[in-house]
């Protein structure tokens, strides 16, 4: 063994060039498919720190809203399933709802205004979970309805230190707090919750206080997020029985009243969900955050995205180790020759060849975890996780990637090796041992490499250009230039409103400001037909603030009663969804609540995208009213922006000194929809990018092995007048004819592949022929420049030295 490592270090410091293509071939490799584990371990490490109760589950809703209507499944209840759950099933040992994750309010003390993310929550919120307390008694922390505990973060940010149990919080315009009638008070301080938790938040109140503003007795209801502990000794199916069963017992009048009233006939059933698989299922209704409590959700499809990359990386750097050993054995053909006439067997020949794979994998690995500790900052930042190596570092994690190591090694070093050691001695000897046929095998490999390679270019280029087309894509209005802003809290609105209104018009700097919401679905009917549409709240100036046609009929105005009683606007989609013929002067019934309103259509609106482009356009019924809802919507002078900003602060503070003032552009809160696709758009493009280098390390390590067997070929060629060109389109062509297989091969799997993703968005970009071009270009010159510039010097060498040696 000892002479079999001189002799490998030798040989891997002989060969310095292969041996360099193959080590950065793998270590770049290894790098990948570390960060690929480290991101597979890291989202499955979500919620497993709450050690209080093993048995913890959240409840889940299944919705059918009538016979044949699209099935839902959210991660919410209302407020009385977890009560009469507990009661009615003795498997239950406690439950917990919880409302937050997409709920702000601003608290004011010390002097100072801060926004925060607040959960309401059960009494028993920090006995169920495991939340570090540092400050009070988690177990009587929320036993007061005016009881707070807040984050080591916010009681600093706040008070300056920790020990604050027993100060007074000011609620800003929460109309909890005004009905509460006395102080609320920190009970606990607690640590913030880690980055690997669903449930983040500032401030936790008590539900009781939550509950003195809107007590819900729905069973229909689906919001909050209830949490249940299981008895250990209960069954999941059991419990899941008796819950359908409770709910059916107890919302039979609510069921009858929804069919008889609304004509709804919904089909609503109970599921559990483990804490632990939340975070890739997080079941909300929507895109962004819901309210009941779980925010950071993913998807799996990012961890088995990312794996497959890191996998196609690794197969290619294997490739190459493969391609350039066999390539090069017959470089070491005389050495096996006499290696086994000095009475080596093929076992150890075997054996030396294995070393030496092991050796250049060894180092490879030693590179590539250097290399991860530092790029890890920079993958955390493009990932959007907070990974350092000493949290997911396990005896498991080790146990693998020893596995992980002797897998490669076995992959790359042991078929040269048996290559190797089948060569005869007596032929070897005499120079007439070759490698057998056209080294089918060789080239196949070479081919699977490129397809990888080409796969995740076309990938790429399909991504980016999807992405382009959603930043792009006319929206049917103009979103630029206008800030989003809004009055929160439990005001009065009138006279807010009015004060806003009257400053917006004095400055300006602003062109027009419009008041109302983004709309909530609704259940709509008109000549019977009944479906859902979005119940959206503007003003009079929200066509003109955002730039939207009106296709037919005229406004509405704010000013006028007829249109605040009985006014509507509608889009296209809606006619469309209900196919109303002249749809102006038509009456529209809307479902609300208890309730039905009837609104006549006044104008229709050019269709105009107010969700992402991965839903198609919904349909929409817009309304005024005396006092619109309070989101704001303000068109500013392109040339007096900082000016506009400024003037919008200053009457927003004046009139409301104690709310925090807070803004986005509209045109940044389009693209932060996409923001996880602009996440994976640059790793994508990084790994692609890898994976090139990686195939055009190999390509020219096969190019210089081919033209140094070929230095006395290329040498007589250019003694009987070959010129340059014919010599570089010698060597090159048998690539080139590789990487047109390769295409042909990765072309029609990468349209499936991103087809498949292309539908996962209502509005999307054509695969045309374009895209496969653009990706057989480059794929074409990289390997140009990675076989050309070999076959460049190898055909300018001179001739003489070449062949004036034997």
């Amino acid at each position: 063994m000892h002479n079999h490592f001189i002799t490998s270090l030798r040989h891997i410091r002989k060969n310095s060039l292969y041996s360099a293509i193959n080590m950065a071939g793998l270590a770049t490799a290894i790098v990948v498919m570390l960060f690929a584990i480290m991101y597979w371990k890291d989202e499955r490490s979500f919620d497993r720190f709450h050690t209080n109760n093993p048995h913890l589950y959240r409840i889940t809703t299944t919705l059918i809203e009538n016979p044949g209507a699209e099935r839902t499944t959210v991660g919410g209840t209302g407020q009385v399933q977890g009560p009469a759950f507990k009661a009615g099933i003795p498997g239950i040992n406690d439950y917990v709802r919880i409302l937050g994750g997409d709920i702000y309010g601003t608290i004011t003390s010390a002097k100072k205004n801060l926004t925060v993310q607040t959960l309401f929550a059960d009494k028993n919120f920090f006995n169920v979970f495991s939340f570090k307390i540092l400050n009070g008694n988690p177990y009587t922390a929320l036993d007061d309805i005016s009881s707070a505990v807040i984050t080591r973060s916010t009681a600093i940010k706040i008070f300056n230190n920790t020990d604050v149990v027993g100060r007074q919080l000011v609620m800003d315009a929460d109309p909890s707090y005004e009905k509460l009638g006395k102080p609320v008070r920190v009970s606990a301080v607690v640590e913030d919750p880690p980055f690997h938790s669903s449930l983040q938040f500032d401030v936790v109140f008590t539900l009781d206080y939550f509950q003195l503003s809107f007590v819900d007795e729905n069973w229909l209801n689906a919001y909050l997020g209830t949490f249940i502990v299981l008895n250990p000794n209960a069954k999941q199916n059991d419990i899941v029985t008796s819950m359908n069963r409770i709910f059916n017992e107890k919302a039979k009048e609510q069921l009858n009243k929804s069919k008889t009233n609304f004509g709804l006939d919904p089909k609503i059933s109970y599921g559990l969900q483990p804490l632990t698989d939340i975070h890739l299922q997080p079941l909300t209704r929507t895109t962004g955050n819901a309210e009941n409590g779980v925010i950071n959700g993913s998807n799996p499809v990012y961890s088995y995205m990312f794996a497959g990359i890191a996998f196609f990386i690794m197969l290619m750097a294997s490739i190459n180790f493969i391609n350039i050993s066999i390539a090069g054995t017959l470089k070491r053909a005389k050495e096996t020759g006499i290696r086994k006439i000095s009475g080596g067997s093929s076992r150890s020949i075997i054996t030396q060849f294995l070393l030496e794979a092991a050796l250049l994998c060894l180092i490879s690995f030693l590179v590539a975890l250097l290399s991860a500790n530092i790029l890890l900052p920079l993958f955390n930042t493009l990932s959007g996780k907070q990974i350092s190596l000493s949290n997911i570092i396990d005896v498991g994690l080790i146990l693998n990637t020893i596995s992980f190591f002797v897998l490669i090694v076995l992959f790359t070093g042991l078929y040269p090796a048996f290559v190797l050691a089948k060569f005869k001695p007596s032929e070897v000897l005499y120079n007439k041992q070759r490698l057998s046929g056209k080294n089918y095998l060789g080239r196949s490999l070479v081919v699977i490499q490129y397809s990888l390679a080409i796969c995740l270019l076309i990938g790429t280029i399909v991504y980016y250009s999807q992405m382009k087309f959603v930043q792009t894509k006319d929206l049917g209005y103009n979103p630029h230039q206008i800030i989003r802003t809004a009055v929160g809290g439990d005001r009065d609105y009138k006279q807010v409103m009015s004060y806003l209104k009257n400053e917006f018009a004095k400055e300006p700097s602003i062109k027009t400001a419009s008041f109302g919401n983004d709309g909530y679905p609704e259940n709509m009917e008109y000549e019977q037909k009944k479906l859902k549409a979005v119940y959206r709240n503007i003003d009079e100036n929200f066509l003109t603030a955002l730039e939207i046609p009106l296709m037919t009929g005229r406004n509405l105005s704010s000013h006028n009663n007829t249109d605040i009683q009985t006014g509507a606007l509608v889009n296209e989609a809606f006619v469309k969804a209900f196919n109303i013929q002249q749809p102006v002067g038509k009456t529209v019934t809307v479902y609300r609540y208890d309730d039905t309103v009837q609104r006549v259509i006044h104008g229709v609106v050019k269709d105009f995208h107010f969700n992402s482009l991965r839903e198609p356009i919904q349909p929409v019924l817009m309304h005024v009213r005396e006092t619109p809802d309070g989101g704001i919507w303000i068109k500013f002078d392109k040339s007096q922006q900082q000016r506009a900003l400024q003037a919008v602060q200053n009457i927003y503070r004046k009139v409301m000194p104690s709310a925090v003032y807070q803004y986005q552009f509209l045109d940044e809160l389009n693209a932060a929809q996409y923001f996880q696709e602009q996440r994976w758009q640059k790793i994508i493009f990084i790994a692609t990018l890898l994976s090139l280098i990686v195939c055009v390390l190999g390509l020219y390590g096969l190019a210089h092995l081919s033209t140094t067997r070929r230095v006395k070929e290329i040498g007589i060629r250019k003694v009987l007048g070959a010129s340059v060109q014919q010599i570089v389109k010698l060597v090159a062509t048998d690539f080139i004819k590789l990487i047109i297989i390769a295409f042909i091969i990765a072309a029609p799997i990468a349209w499936l592949i991103m087809h498949q993703w292309l539908l996962g968005f209502a509005y999307r970009i054509h695969i045309g022929p374009l895209i496969f071009i653009a990706a057989a270009i480059v794929s074409i010159a990289v390997a140009l420049i990675a076989v050309g510039f070999q076959s460049v010097k190898s055909a300018l060498n001179n001739p003489v030295e070449s062949l004036r040696n034997e």
